[in-house]
C-alpha cells in the first residue's frame, strides 16, 4: 500500500488452485507482475497486474487511521497497471478489457475503494501520477479491510479463486498490518478444445514408480517398441500442478508437438521412453525431475510436482 501522503497502500493477489488456469507472481527488485491465466478454446486469456513494492514503516499507521478522505497511489515507481484480455466485473460494476491504472480512494468514514483509470486517458493528459490524484476514477470499487497482528513488510499482490467458481477471482491487498480485498468476475471463455483430458491424480496402488522417482500410470495401451533417447516423437499432452492448475496444453494450441528427450524435463523424457506408440500415460513428475527450485517463469512455481497426461501419436526413429 503506498499512500502518497506520506506514503501508503498496496494490492495483493493470492496464488491458488483453478482448473485450466494458472496463477503466479514474478518480478525484479523494483517491479513485480502477478497474473491469472485461463487456457481454453479461445487460447490463452490473462488478467495481469504490474506494481512496485514499497516498504512498510510503523509511522504510516497514524496516517492510515485518520478520518480524512484521500486519493492514493498504489505501489511504488511507475503506476500500478491492470491489463485484462477479458471483460471484468466488480459486483454490478463492469470494466472493459484493456489497460487500466490502479489507485485507491479513502472516504472520510475510513472506507477504502479501489480506483481504476483508463490508461489511455491518463497517458493522453500527460499528467501521469498527478492525474491519478486529481481526477475522478472511471470506476470505484469498495474493498473489504482487515487489520492483522503480523505486518507484511513489502507491498504484495496475489490472485485467488475457488475450483467451484473458477471465473470468480479475488483481488487482495497486503501491506503492513492491513489486508484489503475485492471480488472480481472474469469473463474467461470456459470452452475447452476437443480432446482436452480432465485433470486427475494417480490413485495409490495404480501407478508404477521408477528408480528415479517418476510415477507413470498407463491409461490406454499402445503397440510396438517405445522411442529411444535420440528419437523424435509427436505427442498431445496437458500439464497441471497437483492442485489442478493447468499450465500448458497442446490441445489449446490445436496440434500435437514434436519432442526430443533433450527438449523436455528429465521426468517427461523418461516417461516418453516407456510409452509405445498410441499409448496414453499419466506421469507424476517430482520437482527434482522437473523444474526444481527454479520453477518455470510465471507458470510453474519452485519445487512443484507436475502431472501430465500424454498421448504418444508417432515416433520418428533415428
Amino acid at each position: 500500500m503506498k499512500l502518497l501522503a506520506p506514503a501508503l497502500v498496496s494490492i495483493a493477489f493470492t496464488a491458488s488452485a483453478l482448473p485450466a488456469q494458472y496463477f503466479n507472481s514474478v518480478g525484479s527488485e523494483t517491479r513485480r507482475t502477478t497474473r491469472a491465466t485461463w487456457l481454453g478454446l479461445s487460447g490463452e486469456q490473462s488478467v495481469t497486474l504490474e506494481y512496485g513494492q514499497p516498504t512498510w514503516r510503523p509511522e504510516y499507521e497514524r496516517f492510515a487511521e485518520q478520518r480524512s478522505a484521500e486519493p492514493l497511489i498504489l505501489g511504488k515507481g511507475a503506476l500500478t497497471t491492470l491489463r485484462s484480455d477479458v471483460d471484468l466485473a466488480f459486483g454490478e460494476q463492469k470494466l472493459a478489457r484493456g489497460r487500466w491504472y490502479v489507485g485507491a480512494r479513502r472516504s472520510d468514514q475510513k472506507g477504502w475503494f479501489l480506483a481504476l483509470f483508463a490508461a489511455d486517458r491518463i497517458d493522453a493528459s500527460g499528467r501521469g501520477t498527478t492525474a491519478i490524484l486529481a481526477t475522478e476514477p472511471d470506476l470505484l470499487v469498495p474493498m473489504l479491510v482487515a487489520h492483522e497482528e503480523d505486518p507484511v513488510e513489502l507491498f504484495e499482490i496475489t490472485l485467488s479463486a475457488s475450483k467451484e467458481t473458477p471465473h470468480n477471482l479475488t483481488l487482495a491487498m497486503a501491506w503492513g498490518p492491513y489486508r484489503m480485498g475485492a471480488a472480481i468476475g472474469a469473463a474467461f471463455d470456459p470452452r475447452k478444445p476437443a480432446g482436452t483430458p480432465e485433470f486427475a491424480l494417480t490413485e495409490a496402488g495404480k501407478g508404477i514408480k521408477t528408480a528415479s522417482g517418476l510415477i507413470y500410470e498407463p491409461l490406454h495401451a499402445g503397440a510396438g517398441a517405445p522411442p529411444g533417447p535420440n528419437d523424435t516423437v509427436r505427442a498431445h499432452y496437458a500439464g497441471w500442478l497437483t492442485d489442478g492448475t493447468m499450465f500448458y496444453s497442446t490441445h489449446v494450441r490445436g496440434e500435437p508437438e514434436p519432442l526430443k528427450s533433450e527438449w523436455v524435463v528429465k521426468g517427461f523424457a523418461e516417461g516418453l521412453q516407456l510409452m509405445p506408440q498410441g499409448a496414453t500415460f499419466r506421469l507424476t513428475i517430482p520437482p527434482e525431475l522437473a523444474y526444481g527450485a527454479r520453477g518455470a517463469g510465471n507458470r510453474v512455481p519452485p519445487n512443484a510436482t507436475l502431472v501430465f497426461t500424454v498421448t504418444l501419436l508417432g515416433i520418428d526413429k533415428q
